[in-house]
C-alpha cells in the first residue's frame, strides 16, 4: 500500500535550496509510489492565527476560511509530513512559522492529535557555515509539533547555504534525500 507524503516548501525561492531538497526527497517517496503533493507556503492564502480557540471545539475546524482548510485536510490523510525552511535571523521562515501555528488545528483543547501520528521530517538550511549553530532551536521545533502529532522523524540540517545552488550542485546530498524518499514511502 502506497504512502500518502505531504511536503511544504517554507522559502519565498521556490527554486533555491529547500524546494531542491524537499523535491528530491520527493522524487523519492514517488519512485515507490507514494502519493505526493508538495505546497509552497509563499503561494498560498495563510492568515494568521487569532488564538480563539475555537479549533479545539470544532474538530480542528479553524474559524479563518482560507488556504489551511484544504491543509489540514491533506495533513490528517497523510502518513508523512515534511517541513522544509529557511532559517532567517535564528527561526524558520515567516511563512513557514504562519503554517506551524496554524497547525494548532490538528489538536483538542487536551492536546491530543485529532487525527492521529504523522510522522514528521524537518529540513532546515542555512548560511552559517557552523554545523550545529541552531541545534537548540531545532530541537525545540520538533518538540512542540509532537503535540499536534506530528512526530519527528528526522531531521536534516543543510548549514553554509550561501548560494541558491548549493543543493542542486551537491550530488551526495541529492542521493541521500533521494533514499529517504525511498526509505520513507515504504
Amino acid at each position: 500500500m502506497s504512502k500518502k507524503i505531504v511536503a511544504f516548501i517554507g522559502s519565498p525561492h521556490q527554486d533555491g535550496n529547500v524546494a531542491t531538497a524537499v523535491n528530491e526527497i520527493i522524487n523519492g517517496c514517488k519512485a515507490n509510489g507514494s502519493e505526493c503533493i508538495v505546497y509552497n507556503i509563499d503561494k498560498l492564502n495563510i492568515a494568521y492565527c487569532k488564538g480563539c480557540l475555537a479549533c479545539n471545539k470544532t474538530g480542528g475546524k479553524c474559524v479563518i476560511n482560507d488556504d489551511m482548510t484544504e491543509i489540514i485536510k491533506q495533513v490528517s490523510d497523510a502518513d508523512v509530513v515534511i517541513i522544509g525552511s529557511p532559517i532567517y535571523i535564528c527561526q524558520v521562515s515567516a511563512q513557514t512559522k504562519t503554517l506551524m501555528d496554524r497547525f494548532y488545528a490538528l489538536t483538542d483543547a487536551n492536546h491530543k492529535p485529532y487525527y492521529g501520528v504523522k510522522k514528521l521530517i524537518m529540513l532546515y538550511t542555512y548560511g552559517v557555515p557552523i554545523p550545529l549553530v541552531f541545534n537548540r532551536y531545532i530541537t525545540y521545533n520538533g518538540g512542540t509539533l509532537k503535540y499536534m502529532g506530528l512526530k519527528l522523524y528526522k531531521n536534516i540540517v543543510i548549514n553554509g547555504c550561501y548560494e541558491k545552488d548549493k543543493v542542486k550542485n551537491n550530488i551526495k546530498l541529492l542521493n541521500k534525500l533521494n533514499r529517504l524518499g525511498k526509505k520513507i514511502s515504504v
